[in-house]
Protein backbone atom coordinates (compact mmCIF):
# COMPACT_ATOMS: atom_id res chain seq x y z
CA UNK A 1 0.00 0.00 0.00
CA UNK A 2 1.48 3.40 -1.13
CA UNK A 3 1.44 6.08 1.52
CA UNK A 4 -0.49 9.70 0.24
CA UNK A 5 2.05 11.12 2.95
CA UNK A 6 5.44 11.79 1.20
CA UNK A 7 7.88 13.32 3.93
CA UNK A 8 9.29 15.59 0.49
CA UNK A 9 5.66 16.46 -0.16
CA UNK A 10 4.79 17.58 3.07
CA UNK A 11 8.34 19.50 3.34
CA UNK A 12 7.96 21.03 0.39
CA UNK A 13 3.75 22.44 0.99
CA UNK A 14 5.10 23.61 5.04
CA UNK A 15 8.19 25.72 3.79
CA UNK A 16 5.91 26.91 0.92
CA UNK A 17 3.31 28.12 3.89
CA UNK A 18 5.30 29.09 6.02
CA UNK A 19 6.83 31.50 3.87
CA UNK A 20 3.62 32.79 2.70
CA UNK A 21 3.13 33.45 6.41
CA UNK A 22 6.75 35.00 7.23
CA UNK A 23 5.92 37.49 3.85
CA UNK A 24 2.89 38.69 5.55
CA UNK A 25 4.00 39.25 8.90
CA UNK A 26 7.16 40.91 7.32
CA UNK A 27 4.86 43.90 5.02
CA UNK A 28 1.99 44.08 7.91
CA UNK A 29 5.05 45.37 10.44
CA UNK A 30 6.18 47.11 7.79
CA UNK A 31 3.06 49.09 7.18
CA UNK A 32 2.25 49.70 10.28
CA UNK A 33 5.30 51.26 11.06
CA UNK A 34 5.99 53.09 7.83
CA UNK A 35 2.26 53.77 6.04
CA UNK A 36 0.18 56.33 7.53
CA UNK A 37 -2.77 57.87 5.43
CA UNK A 38 -2.56 61.51 5.30
CA UNK A 39 -4.62 63.43 7.97
CA UNK A 40 -7.92 64.37 6.39
CA UNK A 41 -8.28 68.18 5.43
CA UNK A 42 -11.27 68.19 3.58
CA UNK A 43 -14.28 70.55 3.76
CA UNK A 44 -14.77 74.38 3.78
CA UNK A 45 -12.82 76.84 4.82
CA UNK A 46 -13.66 80.29 5.61
CA UNK A 47 -10.88 82.91 4.60
CA UNK A 48 -11.54 86.11 6.14
CA UNK A 49 -10.69 89.00 3.43
CA UNK A 50 -8.88 91.52 5.29
CA UNK A 51 -5.15 91.22 3.10
CA UNK A 52 -6.59 89.54 0.20
CA UNK A 53 -5.52 91.15 -3.14
CA UNK A 54 -7.98 93.77 -4.42
CA UNK A 55 -9.91 91.39 -6.89
CA UNK A 56 -10.51 88.84 -3.81
CA UNK A 57 -12.03 91.11 -1.70
CA UNK A 58 -15.12 90.58 -0.92
CA UNK A 59 -16.75 89.47 2.52
CA UNK A 60 -15.04 86.20 2.49
CA UNK A 61 -14.16 83.33 0.23
CA UNK A 62 -14.70 79.74 1.21
CA UNK A 63 -11.68 77.31 -0.23
CA UNK A 64 -13.87 74.48 -0.42
CA UNK A 65 -11.37 70.80 -0.38
CA UNK A 66 -12.35 67.49 -1.51
CA UNK A 67 -9.56 64.89 -0.72
CA UNK A 68 -8.25 61.85 -2.05
CA UNK A 69 -4.90 60.78 -0.12
CA UNK A 70 -2.96 62.90 -0.78
CA UNK A 71 -4.02 64.69 -3.83
CA UNK A 72 -6.79 67.65 -3.46
CA UNK A 73 -9.35 68.84 -5.31
CA UNK A 74 -11.26 72.36 -4.99
CA UNK A 75 -12.97 75.67 -5.74
CA UNK A 76 -12.40 78.91 -4.21
CA UNK A 77 -16.16 80.26 -4.21
CA UNK A 78 -17.00 84.22 -2.83
CA UNK A 79 -18.97 83.87 0.95
CA UNK A 80 -22.08 84.79 -0.84
CA UNK A 81 -22.40 81.95 -3.33
CA UNK A 82 -25.79 80.91 -5.36
CA UNK A 83 -26.32 77.75 -5.81
CA UNK A 84 -25.66 77.37 -9.29
CA UNK A 85 -22.34 78.43 -8.98
CA UNK A 86 -21.99 76.20 -5.79
CA UNK A 87 -23.12 73.32 -7.31
CA UNK A 88 -21.08 73.74 -10.54
CA UNK A 89 -18.26 74.07 -8.32
CA UNK A 90 -19.10 70.91 -6.36
CA UNK A 91 -19.26 68.62 -9.47
CA UNK A 92 -16.27 70.17 -11.40
CA UNK A 93 -13.39 71.58 -9.19
CA UNK A 94 -11.17 73.93 -10.79
CA UNK A 95 -8.34 73.80 -8.05
CA UNK A 96 -5.72 70.68 -8.14
CA UNK A 97 -2.77 70.16 -5.52
CA UNK A 98 -1.17 67.63 -3.25
CA UNK A 99 -0.96 67.59 0.49
CA UNK A 100 2.27 66.77 1.79
CA UNK A 101 2.78 66.02 5.94
CA UNK A 102 0.70 68.95 6.90
CA UNK A 103 1.75 71.03 4.26
CA UNK A 104 -1.10 72.04 1.48
CA UNK A 105 -0.54 73.18 -2.24
CA UNK A 106 -3.56 73.90 -4.88
CA UNK A 107 -3.80 75.73 -7.68
CA UNK A 108 -5.77 76.64 -10.72
CA UNK A 109 -8.14 78.97 -12.25
CA UNK A 110 -10.68 80.76 -10.67
CA UNK A 111 -13.68 81.48 -13.44
CA UNK A 112 -15.95 83.63 -11.37
CA UNK A 113 -13.43 86.03 -11.15
CA UNK A 114 -13.08 88.27 -14.41
CA UNK A 115 -10.10 89.83 -15.60
CA UNK A 116 -8.85 91.85 -12.46
CA UNK A 117 -6.44 94.22 -14.08
CA UNK A 118 -4.46 91.37 -15.60
CA UNK A 119 -3.14 93.06 -19.02
CA UNK A 120 -1.67 89.17 -19.90
CA UNK A 121 -5.19 87.71 -20.16
CA UNK A 122 -6.49 90.89 -21.88
CA UNK A 123 -3.54 91.20 -24.23
CA UNK A 124 -3.60 87.42 -25.17
CA UNK A 125 -7.71 87.38 -25.43
CA UNK A 126 -8.09 84.29 -22.71
CA UNK A 127 -11.09 85.43 -21.53
CA UNK A 128 -9.46 87.35 -18.74
CA UNK A 129 -9.44 83.84 -16.34
CA UNK A 130 -7.55 84.06 -13.53
CA UNK A 131 -5.47 81.32 -11.48
CA UNK A 132 -4.73 81.44 -7.77
CA UNK A 133 -2.29 79.28 -5.97
CA UNK A 134 -2.83 78.76 -2.46
CA UNK A 135 -0.21 77.52 0.11
CA UNK A 136 -0.56 76.95 3.48
CA UNK A 137 -0.01 74.46 6.69
CA UNK A 138 -3.20 72.68 8.40
CA UNK A 139 -3.00 72.69 12.01
CA UNK A 140 -6.56 70.95 13.74
CA UNK A 141 -9.23 73.14 12.10
CA UNK A 142 -7.19 76.15 11.02
CA UNK A 143 -5.44 76.95 7.87
CA UNK A 144 -2.80 79.08 7.55
CA UNK A 145 -1.42 80.14 4.33
CA UNK A 146 -0.70 82.33 0.93
CA UNK A 147 -3.07 83.27 -1.60
CA UNK A 148 -1.42 84.41 -4.93
CA UNK A 149 -3.18 85.75 -8.05
CA UNK A 150 -1.68 85.32 -11.70
CA UNK A 151 -2.36 88.86 -11.90
CA UNK A 152 -0.58 90.09 -9.26
CA UNK A 153 2.81 89.70 -8.14
CA UNK A 154 2.52 89.49 -4.33
CA UNK A 155 1.06 86.72 -2.31
CA UNK A 156 -1.21 87.71 0.82
CA UNK A 157 -1.18 85.82 4.31
CA UNK A 158 -4.71 84.60 5.63
CA UNK A 159 -6.01 82.55 8.26
CA UNK A 160 -8.67 80.44 7.46
CA UNK A 161 -11.30 78.01 9.63
CA UNK A 162 -12.66 75.09 8.97
CA UNK A 163 -16.58 75.03 9.00
CA UNK A 164 -18.67 72.51 10.22
CA UNK A 165 -20.12 70.42 7.87
CA UNK A 166 -23.69 70.93 6.88
CA UNK A 167 -26.48 68.28 8.29
CA UNK A 168 -28.31 66.72 6.07
CA UNK A 169 -32.39 67.34 6.80
CA UNK A 170 -34.02 64.09 7.53
CA UNK A 171 -31.44 61.88 8.14
CA UNK A 172 -31.27 60.11 11.64
CA UNK A 173 -27.73 60.55 13.10
CA UNK A 174 -26.72 57.86 15.42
Amino acid sequence: MMSHFNLKSLAFYGVAIGSVVLLFRVVSVYGEANLKAPPAVGGSYRISAQNLPGCLKSDTLVLDIKQSGTYLFGSLLPGKTDAKTATMAEEKPSLTGRLSTQQLSIEGPIPWVSSCNNPVAQADGSGGTISVKIQGVIKGETLDGQIALSSTPTAAEFTAQREAPVEQAGVNQH
